[in-house]
């Protein structure tokens, strides 16, 4: 018999049912290359599945999954579309729905260098909204504030997603999280403003508004950068450089 560390353990992903029943435990949840080509759902890997027999319902059961190291921020739910087992892995084609989780943050985790710094750089578009993803599940909403004064380097604000990037790396430091939409950024600065001023020094402003006006999706067309601005002024002091 092969016995985990103690960490490994704990770490353990589980999957329920919906009625909270666990139906199977597995030391590792993999995100897989769709390797079918199929729409709708995406491949995943349970590794070291607790027990032999897994027998997951079709599409009209929905499952959730957990893992104790991010805090329950792992939320999401899931029907299963389709299942290939091999040995002590279970490939297992899912539709996930809820939650902050997003397709990619598991993987970027796994691999980013916890050490370099603004890894969302090289990450083009809406594809930062995986970064920003992986943020909350690493850190989740910052509790408090060690700094009284912010600095937002303007230059590193490539598009509109990179604004939230930043605006968390500013906060909290690499991984850090500050909300992906403005009604977030608003809802998490009115905790950490609360009873204390915070000053936010916004670098080279213009060239990040110009950055951010030119790439504003369709869905978000209100949320220029006189709106970020004024959700900023409304909780704290900021100059504009």
């Amino acid at each position: 018999m092969i016995i985990l560390p103690v960490d490994a353990m704990e770490n353990k992903y589980e999957i329920r049912n919906s009625s909270d029943q666990l139906i199977f435990s597995c030391n590792d949840f993999i995100e897989c290359y769709d390797f079918l080509g199929t729409r709708g759902y995406y491949w995943y890997a349970f590794v070291g599945v607790s027990q032999q027999n897994v027998n997951l319902i079709i599409d009209e059961e929905t499952y959730s999954i957990n893992n104790s190291q991010f805090a329950g921020r792992l939320d999401s739910e899931f029907t299963v579309q389709k299942i290939i087992k091999s040995h002590n892995i279970l490939y297992a084609g899912l539709y996930l729905s809820g939650g902050m989780y997003k397709r990619g943050a598991l993987s970027l985790l796994k691999t980013a260098n916890e050490f370099e710094e603004r890894v969302w750089l090289d990450m083009k578009g809406s594809l930062k909204l995986i970064y920003i993803s992986a943020s909350y599940l690493k850190n989740g909403f910052p509790r408090t504030l060690d700094k009284e004064t912010i600095v937002i380097e303007g230059k590193y604000i490539q598009d509109y997603y990179a604004f939230f990037c930043e605006l968390g790396y500013a906060f909290r430091g690499n991984f850090g999280y500050m909300g992906w939409n403005l009604a977030g950024v608003s809802d998490l600065l009115l905790d950490l403003a609360r009873n204390r001023t915070i000053n936010i020094i916004w670098k080279d402003s213009d060239l990040s508004f110009k950055a951010i006006e030119n790439t504003v999706p369709e869905s978000r067309y209100q949320s220029v950068s006189s709106d970020i601005v004024m959700t900023l002024k409304e909780y704290c002091n900021v100059i504009l450089e």
